[in-house]
Parts: structure tokens; sequence; C-alpha cells
């Protein structure tokens, strides 16, 4: 696990002391500076460094350095989804991770002696977040940091309380997909969605067949959940079955299974997703158009097919690290038109906004009245929260977008698949301003 640090001039000797502390530990260290107490540093510009790293995931914890403490906790918690703790005995170090998940501790060199600053670092790296009725209250934290907090609160309450639904994406079984909380844990999954307060589930499916359809159904109504969306993007991951391929045997099969969960669609009311399972375009310029011809024409047919059974599909923008089909906002609305289809919409994930939009907001924005499903999961596909991306521009955006509907959490199971259900439904309810 990596641990950033960093320190100013004055509490350089204790972060020195810190840091090879820690990599006795084995932890592995990103030292941010300075590399030297010979000239005076700025304290905000370390602790800055570190939070952003912490915040954005590319570490797992902070520790930062100043002669009391407090100047260097002040800048870290200046950073959205970092929460720094000033910390002097054992105590405050087991609480601000119990209740506060707190990701930073911040140090006075002339405070605590290094030995004391050891104990603690000790105690703090230990102990776990407690969760459960602090998830809430901590997501609140990280929206009030964000700008425009205040005014969002003041637009959802023009709004009708049933006009965003949240959700969370499960899957009835073990895949290679890994952005999915209790994958082959079903029941286990529907249980703790409903403790957590989510409105309804999103299932990835590689085929209908993984899915017990009378014993989901009555699992569903006896807890009141709703079937929000299926996910097709398995039958091209552990399959290789996707829309762009030429093989005409393995395309009928693939438009057979899509069907056929269309079909499932139709029974629950919900969503079709059209995402990983398109593929990637390969080979020669003309063997390209000839794959992305094939992907519109296939999309055009389950469309039409889905419109007969009154449902909808959501077409998804997806990073240019996952796919070469359409990775922009800009390029969905434009395949939106070349398939031609009325039942046809967006899915904005945005996971996906924050690596290929310029801006997310006005991204969203553009898509206007073709958003039909929206994903949450931050920069580092963690819980919306546990990362940078501004949420509370990003709600106002689809609230002046005309969006309403579900907001699904499509998170990384870390550090565990509760902790991250939870964390998730905590933060999406204080967003929307729910108790």
């Amino acid at each position: 696990m990596k641990i950033a640090v960093g320190s100013d001039h004055v509490g350089y000797s204790l972060k020195q002391v810190l840091v090879a502390y820690l990599q006795y530990k084995g932890y592995k260290v990103v030292d941010t500076g300075p590399s030297t107490d010979s000239q005076p540093v700025d304290y905000p510009d370390y602790a800055r460094e570190v939070a952003v790293l912490v915040a954005s995931g590319a570490c797992w914890r902070g520790v930062v350095v100043c002669g009391t403490g407090v100047g260097v906790s002040i800048a870290a918690n200046k950073v959205p989804g970092a929460r720094a703790v000033l910390c002097d005995n054992l105590y405050i170090a087991q609480q601000s991770r119990l209740h506060n998940d707190a990701n930073i501790i911040a140090f006075g060199a002339h405070v605590v002696t290094p030995e004391i600053a050891k104990q603690c670092l000790d105690v703090w790296l230990a102990t776990p977040f407690e969760g459960e009725r602090h998830i809430p209250r901590v997501a609140k934290l990280d929206i009030a940091f964000q700008e425009g907090w205040e005014g969002l609160m003041r637009d959802l309450a023009a709004l009708g309380e049933k006009d965003f639904k949240i959700g969370i994406a499960l899957s009835p079984r073990k895949t290679m997909f890994a952005p999915l909380v209790f994958a082959g844990e079903l029941e286990k999954g529907i249980e703790a969605a409903v403790q957590a307060g989510f409105d309804g589930v999103e299932l990835s499916l590689r085929a209908v067949e993984d899915l017990p359809v009378a014993d989901f159904r009555q699992f569903m109504e006896r807890h009141g959940l709703k079937l929000a969306a299926i996910a097709t993007g398995q039958s091209c991951l552990q399959d290789g079955l996707c829309l762009t391929t030429t093989d005409d045997s393995a395309h009928s099969q693939l438009m057979q299974r899509l069907k056929a969960l269309i079909n499932l669609a139709a029974e629950f009311g919900s969503l079709v997703l059209i995402g990983g399972v398109r593929g990637q375009l390969r080979g020669s310029e003309l063997e390209q158009r000839l794959q992305r011809q094939r992907a519109i024409t296939s999309i055009r047919e389950l469309a039409e097919y889905a419109r007969l059974k009154g449902v909808s599909l959501v077409l998804e923008p997806i990073n240019r690290y996952e796919t070469n089909l359409i990775n922009t906002v800009e390029e969905a609305l434009l395949f939106l038109e070349e398939v031609g289809a009325d039942n046809l919409r967006l899915l904005l994930d945005t996971f996906h906004l924050n690596i290929e939009e310029k801006d997310i907001a006005y991204s969203i924005l553009k898509a206007g009245e073709k958003i039909g499903y929206v994903h949450f999961a931050d920069s580092n596909r963690l819980a919306p929260g546990q990362g940078h991306i501004h949420y509370a521009q990003v709600l106002k955006a689809l609230i002046a977008a005309g969006y309403r509907g579900y907001i699904t959490a499509e998170i990384l199971p870390l550090p565990d698949d509760r902790t991250a259900l939870q964390q998730a439904a905590g933060f999406l309810r204080s967003l929307l301003g729910r108790s």
C-alpha cells in the first residue's frame, strides 16, 4: 500500500523519521518533499500534494507535518475527498479512523515526539472505519466541501422526492468485470442494498440463464426493490461475443442473448445497457469501418425489437483505455443519430466522463434530454465521494439537463463489498438530501 508523506522545512526531521518507519513497516512511501530543511518552504504546497494523491486514490493514506500540524491539516482539508486529522494522542488517532474515516494524519513537530508520532501512526493505520451510522455523516463532510452545495440543496428542495432514485450494480455470478459489488452473492447484495437505503439494483448478466428469474422476482418483491437496468457487457468480456464481430455465427448467438435480456427487461420494466458489449474496432481501416457498421445495424435491430417490447436501451460512452468505439459524449450523440431510434438514449458514467471530457458538467448539459441513465463512480472507480469528482456540480448539471431517474453506483468492491456499498449509499443519500 502506498502512503504519501510531505512536510515543510520545520517538519522535515520528523517527516524523515516517519518515512523510514513506514518503509520499515513494509509500506511504499511517496515522499512529496521537501528533500532538505536548508531552505524555508510553504507548507500548503506539500500538504496539498499529499491530499491530492490520497483523494485521487493514487495513495491509500497520507501523512503531513509542520511545526504545529495546524497549517498542513488546514491545507490538506481544502482538497475535496481529503479528511485530515490533527493528532497528538492515541485516542484521537483511533477515533479519527473509527468515526471520521480520516485518510490523512497531521503531526506537529514542535508538539509530539517522534516516538509518540510513531505510536499514533501505528494505531491510525491499524484502525478500520466503523461505517454504519458514520457513513452518511462522513459523506456530508465530503459534499459540504464542494462548491455550490448549498445551492444544490435549494435545487433539490424544489424537486419531488421521487425524482431521483439510487441504485447499486450487482451480478449473480463471479465475473471478469471488476466494478461490481457482491458478484456471485446476489441475495447478500440485495439484502445489503435494502439495509443501505437503495431504491433498486442493476444486474450485470452474461445471459438470462445466469439468473433464477422466479426466485429473483420473489426476492425483489419481498424487499420492495426495483430492477433499474440490465448490463450486457459480460457476453463480450467473458465469451468474446461483441456487437462489432463480423463472424455471423457469433453475431447471431449474441443477438439471441441480447433479445432474451430485452424480454427480461420487459418483464421487470427496466432499461438495457449497451456498453462494453459493443467491443472494439480491430484490423485495417476497412475492417474497422465494417465492424462499426455492424455495431450500428445491430443496435438498430435491437432497438426496434426493444421498442416492440416497451423497453428503452441506453448507450454508454466508455473511456479510451477500454474501447476505441464511442469514447466521448459527442461521439455517442453522433452514433445515436446514425442509429436513429427514439428508444435509444445515453448512459453517462462519471468515471468515464472524468477521463474523456474536458468539462463534465458541460458534457452533461450537451447530452441534455438524450440522457436515459446515470452511473456514479469516482475518479478512482471507488464509491462516489472517495475520489476527486465534483459531484455537486455533476448533480446540478443533471438537474439543469432535465434528467430525472436512477443514479446507480457501479463501483469497485474496495475495501470490501459491504463497505463500498455503504459508502456509495451514504454519499448518494447525503448528496440528494435524504436522511
